[in-house]
């Protein structure tokens, strides 16, 4: 899934890869990245152990805003109710 990806995990553009469909979600997530960087003593900017929650936040939000634009089936579903005999 990884190989789909059309940007280095470990260095993400500022701006949003062609084809991302969510820019302002990539935008905030890809600055909330940048705000929480691991410092050379083990913590992150925010003086949390690394990687803090934000950061796992941020790098599942620049996922999600570029998966986003990758067609996916859609599944049908049919809710027949308790009714239904």
């Amino acid at each position: 899934m990884l190989d789909e990806l059309p940007y280095d995990p470990a260095d993400p553009p500022a701006e949003p890869p062609d084809g991302c469909v969510d820019p302002l979600l990539w935008r905030v997530s890809h600055a909330l990245r940048l705000a929480h960087r691991p410092r050379p003593d083990g913590f992150c900017e925010c003086r949390d152990f690394w990687p803090c929650a934000e950061a796992i936040l941020a790098e599942r939000a620049l996922h999600s805003a570029w998966l986003r634009s990758i067609p996916r089936p859609r599944v049908r579903t049919i809710n027949i109710g308790r009714w239904a005999s």
